[in-house]
């Protein structure tokens, strides 16, 4: 796990009240959700739980989604056809099935964890964008989030959307690994 925070550098309990968790399928999302609820469990704060579009991913990136065992028998007929006819990125329609999917998994994932949470709409536009305009809406003292997405960049130590949002945000900012 890598930690990233702002000048402070000392996380509060203020800060722990409302934790935007953006999510993407990945692995590393669904540890920082446990990371993110661990933290609301101990400083009795509330998730909220984002996702947005997965924009330009074609159904090679989406079949090796982590979370890609939760689509259904059609979406991975649909998928498999794509592949094999190269129809390169994905409809708005698949992005939004496959977003709700996400959204719907790390909902029932937080309840587990008996935390307050919130999943919101998806959002489209520029992930960086689109989730730091989120942390400001919702006024989240913490954003947790995977180190790495469905890019599985090797260039940085954080994926590019990560490493956007922390060198922009406002708040205390965790990454996972």
């Amino acid at each position: 796990m890598i930690i990233v925070l702002t000048a402070d550098s000392k996380i509060t309990g203020r800060d722990m009240h409302k934790i935007l968790i953006p999510v993407d399928g990945s692995i590393h999302s669904m540890k920082a959700l446990r990371i993110a609820a661990d933290l609301a469990a101990k400083y009795q704060g509330r998730l909220y739980i984002c996702h947005v579009l997965l924009r330009g991913k074609d159904a090679n990136d989406l079949m090796a989604l982590d979370i890609s065992n939760q689509f259904d028998k059609p979406l991975h007929q649909i998928l498999n056809k794509a592949i094999s006819a190269n129809l390169g990125p994905a409809p708005d329609k698949i992005l939004h099935k496959i977003g709700q999917i996400i959204l719907d998994h790390f909902a029932e994932k937080a309840s587990s964890h008996d935390i307050a949470f919130e999943t919101l709409d998806i959002l489209d536009g520029k992930p960086a964008d689109e989730i730091l305009k989120m942390q400001e809406e919702i006024e989240a003292g913490t954003i947790v989030m995977g180190a790495r997405g469905v890019t599985h960049s090797e260039s940085s130590t954080f994926g590019s959307v990560s490493q956007e949002i922390f060198n922009r945000a406002n708040c205390t900012c965790i990454s996972v690994k």
